[in-house]
C-alpha cells in the first residue's frame, strides 16, 4: 500500500522532497491541500514498509496522509486509460 500511495504522490505532483535518514529509512516530504507551505513528512522503512507520517497536528495514519494531501485511489482509477 505504501508504494502505491508514494507512487500515487509522485503522479499528482504532492512529493516535495525525498531524503536519506540516518535511520535507514527514506523521508518524503508531502505537500498539504489545505495549506500552501504546511507538509507532511513521511517515513519509510529499508524493507519498503510504513514507518510514520508526522504533520503539524502530530502522528498521521496513511488514510489521514492520502486525505490531508488531496489523493485518492478513486481519482487514479478513473484517470486510467481503458485497455
Amino acid at each position: 500500500m505504501i508504494d502505491d500511495l508514494i507512487e500515487l504522490a509522485y503522479s499528482r505532483h504532492v512529493v516535495r522532497e525525498t531524503l536519506p535518514c540516518p535511520d535507514g529509512c527514506d523521508e518524503y516530504v508531502l505537500g498539504r491541500v489545505d495549506a500552501v507551505n504546511a507538509s507532511i513528512r513521511l517515513w519509510v522503512r529499508p524493507d519498503g514498509r510504513f514507518s510514520r507520517a508526522q504533520g503539524d497536528e502530530g502522528q498521521l495514519s496513511l488514510g489521514q496522509v492520502m486525505t490531508a494531501c488531496g489523493l485518492s485511489y478513486a481519482a487514479r482509477r478513473t484517470a486510467a486509460p481503458a485497455a
